[in-house]
């Protein structure tokens, strides 16, 4: 009997991402294609974005039923978002992921 896979939450928080987010998006799939006994639940929180961020994270909502976002109407911190995100994950497993621009590696 097989046992049912277990589920990773990746919680993203996201401040004005619209530019890392699609490439984003496209590295972590890749990822998961790599560790097909997971399931993956992308959980994306846009801290107050004042760019497109939150219109990508619904674009992939559409597409993708892995992908969950959060949206705060302001920005209130990465540290407000880690923790609505630790709040509304529904994997067995949680990771946090940030992106980060190439300005600052």
């Amino acid at each position: 009997m097989n046992a049912k896979p277990s589920v990773l939450s990746v919680i993203v928080p996201c401040f004005n991402e619209q530019e890392s987010l699609p490439r984003f998006y496209e590295a972590i799939c890749a990822a998961a294609r790599e560790l097909p006994e997971l399931e993956f639940e992308l959980l994306f929180v846009d801290d107050g974005s004042s760019d497109d961020t939150l219109e990508i994270m619904r674009r992939l909502r559409q597409s993708d039923p892995r992908v969950r976002y959060l949206s705060f109407s302001r920005n209130f911190g990465k540290e407000a978002a880690l923790l609505a995100g630790f709040e509304h994950a529904t994997g067995e497993l949680l990771t946090v992921m940030e992106m980060v621009s190439p300005s600052e590696r």
